[in-house]
């Protein structure tokens, strides 16, 4: 008698197995993909915080030449050729703006869609930076268009 000495998996083993595992992988995927994205939003919050870290920092710089009461803005916008455009509404936040610049060396209007990860901030055309003296908060708004992406109160810091 002759005995068979098959070592190894036969097709339909191998095709069974192969179907467990994707099933385990797409239920496992789809477990996933909300961590993802809820990481990739916490990077963009990082960057806007970023902006404002580096605004309070010149603030800090400027306080001399600050208002002492109620509010000053700083918008940037992205601008032809790459550029950020910066526009305030009192010429101490133009001194801000300016080191706010000089402090933060990531480009992250005119370069959004390379910057931002999220599906939430991926078309940021606008961030406003709002100092509130009364209060001594300083916030951070982002925009596509009219419409504001972060939340009320998401990115916000005392003086």
């Amino acid at each position: 008698m002759q005995t068979s000495n098959n070592k190894g998996f036969s097709l339909v083993e191998l095709i069974v197995v192969i179907a467990i595992m994707a099933v385990l992988v797409g239920m496992v995927g789809m477990q996933v993909i909300p961590y993802l994205n809820n990481a990739r939003r916490s990077k963009d919050i990082q960057i806007l915080s970023a902006i404002q870290t580096a605004s309070v920092a010149a603030y800090s710089e400027k306080i001399e030449a600050a208002p002492t009461s109620g509010t000053m803005s700083i918008t940037i916008t992205a601008g032809s050729g790459g550029v950020d455009v910066y526009s305030c509404d009192v010429s101490t936040a133009q001194e801000i703006a300016d080191e706010t610049k000089f402090l933060v060396s990531i480009p992250y209007v005119s370069e959004a869609t390379e910057r931002f990860s999220s599906k939430t901030f991926n078309s940021i055309d606008k961030i406003v930076v709002v100092f509130d003296l009364d209060t001594d908060t300083v916030e951070v708004h982002a925009y596509e268009g009219s419409d504001e992406k972060t939340q009320p109160g998401e990115i916000t810091a005392k003086l």
